[in-house]
């Protein structure tokens, strides 16, 4: 198969578990980038968060909150965004707030957070005591259940209540918490990837894909090429059709130059 573009998760995958990069998998990737791949960060990042966190140089395309939003890198441009509804966010709110820990309402680049107050100094996460608050389309809820027991329960009452907001269970690979996360209808990352490969001409069969946590199964399942790091969790190494290493070890940039034309790569 002749592959081009090539798109990774971002915490627990692109990143190590101190949340850096490592050098060599930043050349790397940028050097295929050079050499025409396309390279789609593919996140449940705000696009600040991201930011932060990795220099956005070495992507053309990243894809954040959960596939909610498009960002074109190159050209400093939200290409596609997503919402939810203010008064289904209201909704949902009233109905679960006594059973919640707290609730994540994330935009492109805020994570407004209700309940359990963070008083955190980062620019991108702010306290707040009511969703009235929030004057900027809402991308996206996290829900955090003060009994995670009950969290298909939870999942079940919201995915049959609301049908107009796609509710899932996240998990990542690097812990054992679980909690529900709410995106506009139809949104996930499977979904907005093949919408950028419609942009670009390029199918699910062209794309490579490396994921570890729940909200990666989806894409691991449904691209050309579904690759879970060593450190991913067992369902997304059973739906994926190879395994590399973990994210600490360089895993994406060793698959890459063991699957792909390395006499068009020259080693940094």
């Amino acid at each position: 198969m002749n592959y081009k573009l090539i798109a990774m998760d971002f915490d627990g995958t692109l990143l190590r578990d101190d949340k850096t990069i490592s050098k060599n998998t930043k050349d790397i990737l940028k050097l295929y980038k050079d050499l025409g791949y396309l390279i789609v960060g593919v996140t449940a990042r705000t696009l600040k968060s991201a930011k932060d966190v990795i220099p956005l140089n070495i992507f053309n395309y990243l894809i954040i909150n959960n596939g909610v939003s498009i960002y074109n890198v190159d050209n400093n441009k939200m290409i596609y965004q997503g919402n939810i509804d203010k008064d289904i966010v209201k909704k949902i709110t009233e109905e679960i707030e006594s059973i919640c820990e707290q609730i994540d309402y994330v935009t492109d680049n805020i994570y407004y957070i209700y309940i359990n107050k963070k008083n955190s100094n980062l620019d991108f996460i702010k306290d707040i005591s009511s969703v009235d608050e929030i004057d900027e389309p809402i991308a996206r809820m996290n829900i955090f259940l003060k009994d995670i027991d009950k969290i298909k329960d939870y999942y079940d009452l919201i995915s049959t209540k609301y049908n107009n907001v796609n509710c899932f269970i996240m998990q990542d690979s690097d812990s054992s918490n679980k909690w529900l996360v709410i995106n506009p209808k139809g949104v996930n990352k499977a979904n907005t990837l093949k919408e950028l490969g419609r942009m670009e001409n390029i199918s699910l069969d062209e794309m490579i894909f490396f994921g570890d946590g729940l909200n990666d199964l989806e894409v691991i399942d449904e691209v050309g090429l579904g690759v879970a790091m060593g450190n991913a969790l067992d369902e997304i190494k059973d739906k994926s059709k190879e395994v590399t290493d973990s994210n600490n070890n360089d895993g994406i940039v060793k698959f890459l130059d063991k699957k792909l034309n390395r006499q068009k790569v020259k080693k940094i």
